[in-house]
């Protein structure tokens, strides 16, 4: 599980203890999805290393308030639609000039068996999770280009791991995981570096994502759920302030991948050893 969303928007200190963090100053970042949770402790870590910062959120008013918090400027984006993320790179490098860090965090998470899942279930999730990344990628790649930025991706565990309890959200992480590790081997020789953000449990509104789906179709699957009920799988919730550590240190240092729970790695060694197995398997 990951988060754009959370409850505890306790402030951070007022710097980070990265020494890393110097590369920021006075340079541009954007970041979806900034309006609570992991985006917003993402947007106060960035300015508190001198960033100038540009809050985008589908809450127009969570993003100002986390713009006040910044001294950065507020923009509403609909991440799953092209034209306004369009609109939102053109109007960031009209305010501010152009990106040099992205950190493309927006994302939403309703759950369902996968055979509850409608059409329209499976539209909205592609739509954010998915697309939402392509889109905000490809209309602020031009500004990277030339500015050699660097680019912040966040999936999840969930992407790197079947979580059964997640369903379709999982395997748009999945799909978001490959579409990052392509990406980062595609830009690397440009001198573009791209990390891929994969938290464990946080404790967030991600659950509660449907507030800002825009379609009503009737016998919808998903449903939200309480995720800070939730035990972590018997791992330690954290809260996004460090899980923004994690992520921006690995980002400035250019780490292909930021992991918030290093408890997991058994998950993901299990799934691959059952991959290679597959390869040695005698007919």
């Amino acid at each position: 599980m990951t988060a754009a969303d959370s409850t505890n928007d306790t402030a951070p200190d007022e710097a980070p203890d990265r020494t890393h963090t110097e590369a920021l100053r006075g340079r541009v970042a954007v970041v979806t999805g900034a309006g609570s949770g992991i985006g917003r402790a993402l947007a106060l870590r960035f300015a508190a290393a001198g960033a100038r910062v540009a809050a985008a959120d589908i809450e127009l008013d969570a993003a100002e308030r986390v713009a006040a918090e910044t001294g950065g400027s507020a923009f509403r984006v609909d991440v799953s639609s092209l034209a306004s993320v369009e609109q939102l790179a053109a109007g960031v490098e009209a305010a501010l000039g152009p990106v040099d860090v992205l950190a493309s965090n927006a994302g939403v998470a309703s759950t369902a068996p996968l055979e509850r899942m409608t059409d329209a279930d499976w539209s909205w999730l592609l739509g954010v999770n998915l697309y939402g990344a392509v889109h905000t990628i490809g209309a602020f790649l031009p500004q990277l280009r030339r500015t050699r930025g660097r680019i912040l991706v966040t999936g999840s565990m969930a992407g790197l791991a079947p979580d059964p309890g997640m369903g379709g959200y999982g395997v748009t992480k999945f799909a978001l995981t490959a579409y990052t590790e392509v990406l980062a081997a595609e830009l690397e020789p440009d001198g573009i570096g791209v990390t891929l953000l994969a938290p464990g449990p946080v404790r967030t509104r991600l659950g509660s994502s449907s507030r800002n789906r825009a379609d009503d179709a009737p016998g919808a699957g998903l449903v939200d759920v309480d995720l800070s009920a939730g035990d972590g799988g018997g791992l330690p919730w954290h809260d996004p302030r460090d899980v923004a550590d994690v992520a921006v240190e690995a980002l400035l240092v250019g780490r292909r991948y930021a992991i918030t729970h290093p408890e997991w790695a058994h998950l993901v060694t299990a799934r691959h050893r059952a991959i290679e197995s597959a390869f040695d398997f005698e007919r």
